[in-house]
């Protein structure tokens, strides 16, 4: 999800160049759906992903001849992969920005020279590389966004008065894509508590696929009265238009490193995020004032990245250090920040 949201950056800035071109936009099947509306994206084409070699070798040869009879004049391959360089080499595109984010690996089959190679920099600054390598000007600071309509945000925001939730509302993602990079699930119950005391307001609990031991860790640090259970909610499993539609309707949301704070972002909704293994260099390109995040550096058990990158640990499971990139990030930080979020960004 993360990366198909920060490749929205480099979709504004196609559209506002080519503001007459047709463009297409493939991308996984289950994200495909939050470029729905987007400006100047006249089609979409859905990846299936297979774990299976042979099965995704041949999702992506049938996606490479459909894509083949469109006859493009341009194909910008992001984040690319060798798969997904063959497949922009196959649509026979005379023009082709195919940029490797890894910093060893050449840009395989692009016929433009993709500038700023092998610099550490915002993941969403490489994307917009990509298309600096046509030979027109892009500014930095381009922000990612998602696109709803006012109807969608307006049928989350009766959901949330039908389910009782009271303004302010903070959301809390609780997941990511792997254990090391969650902070401790009974701190997030802290800051929910707190938040419903000192705001009056509610928590909207956001757990995807397969994160249900995770909500059931949080509402064992909830109280059992029905006031706090009513004010602190959980938000099952739903597809991602649905997702996007709802953290649209939130005043402030907190979470780990992961998909629902890249969308809440890209909504317009101010975020706290906690990082712990990964340096938040290539994965935070937000202003700090609306978007701040909490880091603890330095700390020397970070030696997975290769020479010259950031601060990196690949470990699944922290046994000898404790977890202390992410428990060192107190209730107290995480708290702060969203009540200045409140204060500063949430109308009343």
């Amino acid at each position: 999800m993360g990366d198909t949201i920060l490749m929205t950056a480099a979709l504004s800035e196609l559209n506002r160049i080519f503001p007459q071109a047709q463009i297409h936009v493939s991308v996984p099947e289950a994200w495909i759906s939050l470029l729905e509306g987007f400006p100047g994206v006249t089609k979409l084409w859905p990846i299936t992903w297979h774990s299976d070699k042979a099965a995704r070798t041949k999702a992506a040869t049938r996606l490479a001849f459909q894509l083949r009879k469109e006859k493009y004049d341009i194909v910008c391959s992001f984040h690319s992969s060798p798969v997904a360089a063959m497949v922009a080499l196959s649509t026979g595109a005379k023009t082709r920005s195919i940029h490797f984010h890894s910093f060893k690996s050449k840009n395989t089959h692009s016929t433009v020279v993709v500038p700023g190679k092998g610099v550490i920099k915002p993941v969403v600054e490489r994307d917009l590389d990509t298309v600096r390598a046509l030979g027109v000007e892009v500014p930095e600071g381009i922000m990612p966004k998602i696109y709803l309509k006012e109807s969608e945000r307006a049928f989350a925001a009766e959901e949330f008065a039908s389910w009782q939730l009271k303004r302010p509302i903070l959301g809390i993602a609780l997941g990511a894509s792997r254990p090391t990079k969650i902070w401790p699930i009974h701190r997030f119950a802290e800051v929910a508590k707190s938040w419903v005391k000192d705001t009056g307001g509610s928590v909207l609990v956001i757990a995807g696929p397969g994160e249900e031991q995770l909500t059931e860790d949080f509402f064992r640090s909830i109280p059992t009265e029905e006031s706090m259970r009513t004010a602190v909610q959980i938000m099952r499993p739903c597809a991602v238009r649905t997702l996007a539609q709802r953290i649209s309707a939130l005043d402030v949301l907190v979470g780990n490193d992961s998909g629902p704070r890249h969308l809440a972002s890209a909504l317009d909704v101010p975020t706290v995020t906690l990082f712990g293994p990964e340096h938040p260099l290539e994965w935070h390109p937000y202003p700090q004032d609306k978007h701040p995040m909490l880091f603890i550096e330095p700390l020397a058990c970070r030696t997975g990245s290769a020479p010259g990158s950031p601060p990196w640990c690949a470990l699944n499971e922290c046994v000898a250090e404790a977890h202390q990139c992410m428990t060192r990030t107190s209730v107290e930080d995480v708290l702060s920040q969203c009540l200045r979020l409140k204060r500063e960004f949430v109308r009343t």
